[in-house]
């Protein structure tokens, strides 16, 4: 157990991809046992989605509802947060799936009982079930965006009812969120083994097109996180007159820690410093990236887009644009949570295809290299909260008449 210990959590889920091929291969008649491994994996994350997305959800509305003293770059950073990102994820969303981006991967799956999923979501529908009539079978059936929406209501309720009359509460959602943090790290320790059964049971039954597959995924994703730094990105400076080319050489060296250790969080004290050293407000920059954390991840919304659209289309699902639309919106709010929650990519794709009817099995399987996936979203998260920062900061000089500290400070 120590030596297994020692092995880093990447190189353990690429063994258990080496040896899912070679017992799936030479060992097919095991195929139940691997099936029933991927089925328990896959399970067990879905089983702690809504309990946990749920109280985060309450717990940053009441955080964010009581900073009244920073209305005015607060709703400045929202505005652009949701537009930036839902426009990437429109971008990235539409151009993979037309593009046909994972197409002919699962040629050999059977897809007989996904027909109809494409065309069976209304946007209309979609759009008034976001209001639950009934929480409780909001819960049951496991539609996110409802429960999303009643964490934000009650999340707003909090607030206003007023933090310390609410806080026996919200200790009991940090100690409910903390006991689910624990129970998620535990599953995705095990997550080598089902992503092992996943796998063993694609080759034992469709063969080895799986890998292909994933090879094809890294590879489009990689063009997609390209187009992000080179042509997504310059265009979102060039419209706030953010100085791109100068920013990225600005934090190159946290962008490139970023890549390699695929963590935003151990770059994010450097970066606050480096941006205030360079020039930054002071308030803006640590307001805007430690939000910007949560809800400004431009990296991940690709991954996100991109990793739907491959699934869609590698099981031949026909989408009709207002689908397509409803898929934004979901992505679009849903995106938020994935910093929150440990292993958020897993778990939001997860809880994508739950809401969408796409078969879980396809996401699942992308887990198995997302510790390449990673390493660029990462890095792209960080230059996006970058540049944010100082196109938040130049919209409000904008249209300030005072600077902007002692502007926030009359408020």
């Amino acid at each position: 157990m120590a030596t297994i210990k020692r092995i880093g959590f990447p190189y353990q889920l690429l063994i258990a991809l080496v040896l899912a091929v070679i017992f799936g291969n030479f060992l097919p008649i095991a195929d139940s046992f691997y099936n029933l491994l991927g089925t328990v994996f896959i399970n067990a994350i879905t089983m702690i989605i809504l309990p946990l997305i749920f109280p985060v959800v309450i717990t940053a509305v009441v955080k964010i509802f009581n900073q009244k003293s920073f209305g005015h770059i607060l709703l400045k950073t929202f505005v652009y947060f949701f537009v930036i990102t839902t426009i990437i994820i429109a971008l990235f969303l539409l151009a993979a799936y037309y593009f046909g981006f994972g197409t002919g991967t699962h040629a050999s799956a059977n897809v007989s009982s996904l027909k109809g999923i494409g065309t069976s979501i209304n946007l209309w529908t979609f759009l008034a079930s976001i209001v639950p009539a009934n929480i409780i079978k909001a819960f049951s059936d496991n539609n996110l965006l409802s429960v999303i929406f009643f964490a934000i209501v009650l999340g707003l309720g909090l607030g206003a009812y007023g933090p310390a009359k609410a806080k026996p509460l919200l200790n009991l959602f940090d100690i409910w969120i903390a006991a689910l943090y624990k129970i998620t790290d535990f599953i995705i320790k095990l997550s080598p083994i089902g992503i092992f059964g996943i796998i063993a049971h694609d080759v034992s039954s469709v063969g080895t097109s799986e890998l292909v597959s994933l090879v094809t995924f890294i590879v489009g994703l990689y063009v997609g996180y390209a187009a992000l730094l080179l042509i997504i990105f310059p265009i979102i400076a060039s419209i706030y007159r953010v100085p791109y080319l100068a920013t990225l050489r600005e934090i190159r060296d946290l962008f490139t820690l970023a890549f390699f250790t695929g963590s935003s969080s151990v770059v994010l004290p450097k970066l606050l410093e480096r941006l205030k050293s360079n020039g930054a407000s002071q308030t803006v920059t640590d307001f805007v990236i430690p939000l910007g954390y949560t809800f400004n991840l431009e990296g991940a919304t690709v991954y996100l887009s991109l990793a739907v659209a491959f699934v869609a289309n590698s099981y031949n699902l026909s989408l009709s644009l207002a689908t397509l639309a409803t898929i934004v919106l979901l992505l679009t709010f849903i995106s938020k949570t994935i910093a929150t929650v440990p292993s958020g990519a897993i778990v939001v794709l997860l809880a994508t295809a739950t809401q969408l009817g796409l078969p879980k099995e396809g996401v699942a399987l992308i887990f198995a290299v997302d510790f390449f996936a990673n390493a660029g979203r990462t890095a792209l998260n960080v230059l996006g909260n970058a540049i944010a920062a100082k196109a938040i900061e130049g919209q409000l000089q904008a249209t300030a008449t005072k600077p902007i500290s002692s502007k926030l400070a009359n408020e």
